[in-house]
């Protein structure tokens, strides 16, 4: 069902270019000394963050959604399960899938991942400095917001950070 009607939007890998942390195996801890890493994230700074952005660009603001929420949190939790960012998940249909089990009808959704920065600031500044990344924050139809964030001690990035951005089929709700 969703999947029929989900358009994604630039789905984005972070990559060097994009400003990812911890590139050729060094700790976000080493890249950024002295910065500690937030153990959790609160979705309405994010969103004040987002749509501050957003407005400074003629944009609307995003509202937190807290199915989005949940559904970037277990991203989160998957992706630094993995230790890695580049999976299944990570694609059009992928994203439709997690929309579709946990009932989520969007009519349009777009995706920013991030890895390896230890604060919500500097995951928001990185997506902000990547043209594709920024083109997902900065889409007008994009409506509401979900945002997760998971830490593991494992592997180079030590922080994985996942941001959802949706239009919700209004006739669906």
């Amino acid at each position: 069902m969703l999947r029929r009607t989900l358009l994604l939007l630039a789905l984005c890998l972070p990559v060097a270019g994009c400003g990812l942390l911890g590139i050729g195996g060094d700790s976000p801890q080493a890249t950024v000394p002295n910065v500690p890493r937030e153990r959790s994230v609160d979705p309405a700074r994010a969103a004040s963050l987002i749509n501050a952005h957003r407005a400074a660009h003629g944009r609307g603001a995003l509202t937190v959604d807290a199915t989005l929420d949940r559904v970037a949190a277990d991203t989160a939790r998957e992706l630094a399960r993995r230790n890695k960012l580049k999976t299944e998940m990570h694609t059009a249909s992928g994203l439709a899938k997690r929309l579709d089990a946990a009932g989520y009808p969007a009519v349009r959704a777009a995706e920013n991942l991030g890895a390896g920065y230890p604060t919500l600031v500097m995951a928001v500044d990185g997506w902000e400095g990547s043209r594709q990344h920024n083109q997902n924050l900065l889409n007008p139809e994009m409506t509401r917001m979900g945002i997760g964030l998971a830490l593991t001690d494992q592997g180079q990035f030590k922080s994985y950070w996942v941001l959802i951005l949706a239009k919700p089929d209004e006739r669906a709700q």
